[in-house]
C-alpha cells in the first residue's frame, strides 16, 4: 500500500561546490606576508608612542604596552610577526626604557627582565598562533557543515521531486501502527486524496474490504523485519462515483531501522501494472481464442465433406452427432420440427464418460419441448438465433419442463452447458440441434463458441434439407412412375370398352348389308358415351391438377341453391349407384340453401364424393345429408365400405395419394385432392372420419349467404 506526497516541492537548489582545506595563510584577512610584517612593525611603533605617553604615569612597567603589540602581531600574523614584534619591542625597551637609557648594552640588572617579557611574549604569540589556527578550523569546519548541509537539502529536495513525480506508488509508515509519515501524489489519488492523510494510521485510510489484508502485511513486516514481496496482487477500491475498481499491483514492504537497528517503520512501493495484466490476460485469451478458432474451422473444414457422405435422410442426422460428440460436446440431440409446433425427437449420441441409461429417456421424449420457447422467446426457434446457458443449474429445470420425470432426468444428467441452435434453411425450420456438456467432462461453453456452433448447425441444416430433397425427389419419382402406370391404366379403361364395342359394331355393320337394328346402336351407343365421360372426366381432372399447380384456377361464383345441386348429382347417379348394388339416400333438412359459389366447381366436389363413396362402398346404402350448422351448409356423404387405416388419414387429400391399392380399385389419386382445393378456395373446408372396414363419412362445410 503507498500514498500521496504533500505539496509539490521547490525545484533544489543547486549543488554548492566542495571547498578544499583552507591553511593559516589562507585565512588572512586582507594583504600579503609584507603587510602582517608591517603590521607587526607598526604596532611595535604605536606601542612605543603609547608607552611614551604613558612613561610619567607608569614608569615601572615599560613592557605594558609593548605586551598588546606583540599579542597584536601574533594574533594578525602568527609566528613570524609576532616574533618580528617581540624582537623589536625587546630592543625598543632596552634603548629607551631601561637603564642605562639610550644605550644598546644590556645591563646584567635587565636581563631577567627582558628574559620574562621573551618568555610571555612567545607565550602570547603561541597562544595566538593556536587560537587563530582553532578559528581558522572552526571556520573551516563551519564552512564545511554550511556545504554539506546545502548538499544535503538539495538531495532531499531532489528525492522528495524524485517521490513526488515518481511513476509508482510510495509511502513510508511510522511505528507499530504505520502512520503515514510520507505519500507521493499518485498514491493519495489511489486512496482518494483524504485529508490530512500524513499522520493518520493505515487502519483509518485503507477501505475496510482490504484493510485486514493490508494490515496483516505490514504487521508482519514490522514485527520480522522481513521484507515482503508481493507480484500482481490484486486491491480493490471506492471510485469517487461510489463505484469499486479493481487494481492489481506489484507490492514491495520494506522495514526501516533506527540508529540502534530496531525496525521503526516501513518503505512501501508499489507499482500498478493493472493494465500490464489484463492486456497479458487478453493476449492469452486471444491467443487460446485463436487457437480454439484454427481447431474450429479445421473442424467445419471436414464437417461439409464428412455430411455430405451420405444422401439418405437417416444417416444424415446419425453423422451429425457423431460429428458433435465427443469432440464438441459430451451429448447431442436432434428435433426434428413438426406441423404442430413441437419437436419429434431423431437422434441422441453420447460421450462415452457419459452414462447409456441416459439414452433411451432422451430418445423417447423431447425434455425441454414446452419449456425452451417460454425461456428463449419465438424469435430463436424461428429466425435462426441460438438459445445459450453457460450455467445450466436446477432452478431452470421448472421453467422448462413440469413434468417430474422430464426434472428427475435432467438432474440425473448434471447438465453444465446448453446451446440449443435452429436447424434453418431459408425460411424453413427444420428442428433443433442441441449440444450439452455436463459437470462429469467438466466442459463448458462460453459465447465465444456460439458462432462455430451456430455455423456448424448451419451445415447440418443445409446436408439435412439435402437429403430431404433427395428423399423428396425419390418419393416424387416414385410417385410418378407410379401415376403414369395407374395414369395409363386409367386411360386404356375407357378406351378398352368403348374400341371393343366399335368393333362388335363394324362387324354387325359387316354382317348385315341392310339397316343395323336401332336398339343395337343405341346400346352401343350408351356404352361409348359413359366411356367417353369417364375418358373426359380424367383428362379434366389431369388439366385440374395442372391449373392448381401453376396458380391459373379461377372461380365463377354466383349466387346459387345447394340443395337443388345436390339433388340433381344424386339422382343422375342413382343408375351407376344401383349398378354396384348401392342405394343413395338423401337428407335435407332445409329447402333451400342459398350460398355464393362456382356452381360448376361445386357439382365437381359433390360428383367427387358421391363417386368415392360408390366406388368403394361395397354395394351399401349411401347416406348423403345436407344441413345447417352454426350459419354455415354441412355435406355429409357417408357409405358402409372399406374404409381407411388410420396411417393413411392425413395423406389422403394430398396429390397422387390413395388409400387403397391400384390394382382393387381405379383412380389416379387426385379426386380428394381436388376437391379440397376447391372447397378451400371458395371458404369452405372438408375433413374426413373413417376405420378400416367400417366405412367413412366427407364432410363439406360451405359459407351461406347472409340473409337479407
Amino acid at each position: 500500500m503507498t500514498a500521496p506526497a504533500p505539496s509539490p516541492a521547490p525545484r533544489p537548489p543547486a549543488p554548492p561546490s566542495p571547498l578544499a582545506p583552507r591553511t593559516p595563510e589562507s585565512l588572512k584577512k586582507e594583504g600579503s606576508l609584507l603587510l602582517s610584517y608591517g603590521l607587526a612593525a607598526a604596532s611595535v611603533v604605536v606601542a612605543f608612542f603609547a608607552q611614551q605617553l604613558l612613561w610619567p604615569y607608569m614608569s615601572s612597567g615599560p613592557f605594558l604596552a609593548f605586551f598588546a603589540a606583540v599579542a597584536f602581531a601574533g594574533w594578525w600574523g602568527g609566528w613570524g610577526p609576532g616574533l618580528v614584534a617581540t624582537a623589536l619591542s625587546l630592543v625598543t625597551v632596552d634603548y629607551f626604557f631601561l637603564s642605562p637609557l639610550g644605550n644598546w648594552m644590556i645591563h646584567p640588572g635587565n636581563v631577567i627582565a627582558l628574559a620574562f617579557f621573551l618568555a610571555l611574549s612567545l607565550f602570547v604569540t603561541l597562544l595566538n598562533v593556536r587560537l587563530r589556527r582553532a578559528n581558522a578550523d572552526r571556520a573551516d569546519l563551519l564552512e564545511r557543515e554550511r556545504a554539506s548541509r546545502a548538499a544535503a537539502e538539495y538531495e532531499r529536495a531532489r528525492l522528495h521531486e524524485l517521490f513526488t513525480h515518481a511513476p509508482a506508488h510510495l509511502v513510508i509508515f511510522r511505528g507499530p501502527q504505520h502512520v503515514f509519515e510520507l505519500s507521493n501524489p499518485l498514491n493519495s489519488a489511489m486512496l482518494g486524496n483524504p485529508e490530512h492523510l500524513l499522520g493518520l494510521p493505515v487502519r483509518e485510510v485503507v477501505p475496510r474490504e482490504e484493510v485486514e489484508r493490508v494490515a496483516r502485511i505490514l504487521d508482519h513486516v514490522y514485527a520480522t523485519g522481513e521484507p515482503f514481496v508481493g507480484r500482481e496482487m490484486p486491491l480493490t477500491l471506492p471510485q469517487p462515483d461510489g463505484s469499486q475498481r479493481e487494481y492489481i499491483f506489484d507490492i514491495t514492504y520494506t522495514p526501516t531501522h533506527d540508529t540502534h537497528g530496531r525496525v521503526d517503520g516501513i518503505a512501501g512501493f508499489g507499482f500498478d501494472v493493472t493494465d500490464v495484466v489484463r492486456s497479458r490476460a487478453r493476449a492469452e485469451r486471444l491467443a487460446r481464442e485463436l487457437s480454439h478458432n484454427e481447431e474450429h474451422l479445421r473442424l467445419l473444414a471436414g464437417a461439409s465433406s464428412f455430411l455430405a457422405t451420405s444422401l439418405d435422410y437417416k444417416a444424415t442426422l446419425r453423422n451429425v452427432v457423431r460429428l458433435a460428440v465427443p469432440t464438441l460436446a459430451d451429448w447431442c440431440l436432434i428435433d426434428s420440427a413438426l406441423e404442430d409446433g413441437t419437436f419429434q425427437r431423431m437422434e441422441v449420441e453420447h460421450a462415452a464418460t457419459e452414462p447409456e441409461t441416459f439414452v433411451e429417456p432422451l430418445r423417447s421424449r423431447t425434455t425441454y419441448e414446452s419449456g425452451l420457447p417460454k425461456l428463449a422467446g419465438a424469435a430463436p426457434l424461428f429466425h435462426g438465433q441460438p438459445f445459450f446457458i453457460e450455467d445450466f443449474n436446477d432452478d431452470l429445470l421448472p421453467q422448462i419442463t413440469s413434468d417430474p420425470e422430464r426434472i428427475a432426468l435432467l438432474k440425473e444428467l448434471r447438465v453444465r452447458s446448453l446451446v440449443v441452435v435452429p436447424l434453418v434453411v431459408g425460411e424453413r425450420s427444420l428442428g433443433l440441434l442441441s449440444f450439452v456438456t455436463t459437470h462429469r467432462s467438466g466442459r463448458s461453453y462460453t459465447r465465444a463458441d456460439l458462432p462455430f456452433l451456430q455455423e456448424l448447425a448451419n451445415r447440418a441444416a443445409l446436408s439435412l434439407e439435402n437429403a430431404r430433397l433427395y428423399r423428396e425427389a425419390r418419393e416424387a419419382v416414385r410417385l410418378r412412375d407410379e401415376f403414369l402406370s395407374i395414369a395409363s391404366h386409367e386411360l386404356k379403361t375407357p378406351l378398352t370398352p368403348l374400341n371393343l364395342k366399335l368393333q362388335s359394331l363394324r362387324r354387325e355393320l359387316d354382317r348385315n348389308p341392310g339397316p343395323v337394328p336401332r336398339e343395337l346402336v343405341e346400346r352401343y351407343l350408351d356404352v361409348g358415351s359413359r366411356q367417353m365421360k369417364k375418358l373426359a372426366e380424367l383428362v379434366n381432372d389431369l388439366l385440374d391438377v395442372s391449373r392448381i399447380a401453376a396458380g391459373r384456377l379461377s372461380l365463377e361464383c354466383v349466387s346459387m341453391d345447394l340443395v337443388e345441386l345436390v339433388r340433381d348429382v344424386v339422382a343422375a347417379y342413382e343408375g351407376p349407384a344401383a349398378r354396384s348394388g348401392s342405394v343413395l339416400q338423401l337428407e335435407c333438412t332445409d329447402a333451400v340453401m342459398m350460398g355464393t359459389w362456382d356452381r360448376a366447381r361445386l357439382e365437381q366436389v359433390v360428383v367427387n364424393l358421391v363417386d368415392n363413396a360408390i366406388k368403394y362402398g361395397q354395394g351399401r346404402p349411401i347416406h348423403v345429408r345436407l344441413e345447417t350448422r352454426d350459419g354455415r351448409a354441412a355435406l355429409t356423404v357417408k357409405d358402409q365400405g372399406i374404409g381407411i387405416s388410420e396411417e393413411s388419414l392425413p395423406r389422403l387429400f394430398g396429390r397422387f395419394e390413395r388409400a387403397v391399392s391400384d390394382r382393387h380399385y381405379g383412380g389416379l389419386g387426385l379426386g380428394l385432392y381436388i376437391t379440397r382445393t376447391l372447397v378451400e378456395a371458395m371458404g369452405g373446408t372438408v375433413r374426413v372420419e373413417s376405420r378400416l372396414g367400417q366405412g367413412s363419412v366427407f364432410t363439406v362445410e360451405l359459407p351461406l349467404q347472409a340473409k337479407r
